[in-house]
């Protein structure tokens, strides 16, 4: 009897336990959530501003300051894509680590180790989470849809500390996880042009627009669900001046 008696109170002290830590990580995933967002529209209403010359205007050393892994920061207009883009030394670290490399599963929006925005690769990728909120890279499904390109230009600005980038989109899917897309190096403009033309042939929109091996080509990379899917944009650089 007395065995049992121990069982039961051991089992009341396990679920208990598991009530306190549960709701313990619940508290911490809210709380790190409104945090990041809140810290995220402050960023954009301090430091962004729109001029009339299209390109985005920001101070970037101010971000810098907060946070010296960051490279630039990217906006798309008629999405809630708004943010400053970081770079570690692999594709692993911001993936669950904020702006400020708080853990944080909302992750940031960071650029592939292998890519330099002030230095351009023929590809250059830049990953974010696809969040059902529509925060980080949650609103990039609204550049698949058609209706989207009727209603707004189809432009990726980027601004890094030395140049101030616009970016044209030219192809929109989705695809299951694979690494082709994400190639930065190519042995030969032949390759590059055979990528190329992969790319635009993938898209599920017919932007009419050409590219070719003297393109310097922006990615943006994203989950769609949790079955593997992701979405992918590709556009490339249609103007670039020097801040």
């Amino acid at each position: 009897m007395k065995k049992k008696k121990l069982t039961y109170y051991i089992l009341i002290v396990a679920m208990t336990l598991l009530i306190v830590i549960t709701s313990y990580n619940i508290t911490a995933y809210i709380y790190n959530y409104f945090k990041h967002i809140k810290e995220m529209k402050r960023i954009e209403e301090e430091f962004v501003t729109d001029s009339s010359s299209d390109y985005l205007e920001i101070d970037l050393n101010e971000l810098f300051k907060q946070n010296t892994d960051t490279v630039a920061y990217l906006k798309i207009e008629g999405t809630n894509i708004s943010y400053p883009v970081v770079q570690s030394n692999d594709n692993d670290y911001y993936l669950d680590h904020d702006f400020n490399k708080d853990k944080n599963d909302e992750g940031a929006i960071f650029l592939d180790y292998r890519n330099d925005l002030d230095n351009l690769s023929r590809n250059n990728i830049i990953y974010g989470h696809g969040r059902l909120d529509k925060t980080m890279f949650g609103s990039l499904d609204e550049l698949l849809k058609e209706e989207w390109y009727q209603n707004n230009k189809p432009y990726i600005k980027v601004t890094t500390k030395k140049t101030k980038m616009i970016f044209e989109i030219f192809s929109v899917y989705t695809i299951y996880k694979e690494g082709y897309y994400l190639t930065t190096y190519f042995t030969s403009d032949m390759y590059f042009k055979k990528f190329l033309e992969e790319l635009k042939t993938r898209s599920i929109i017919d932007f009419k627009s050409t590219v070719n091996v003297t393109d310097k080509i922006l990615t943006l990379s994203t989950c769609q669900n949790n079955f593997g899917k992701r979405i992918v944009v590709h556009a490339k650089l249609i103007k670039k001046e020097d801040v």
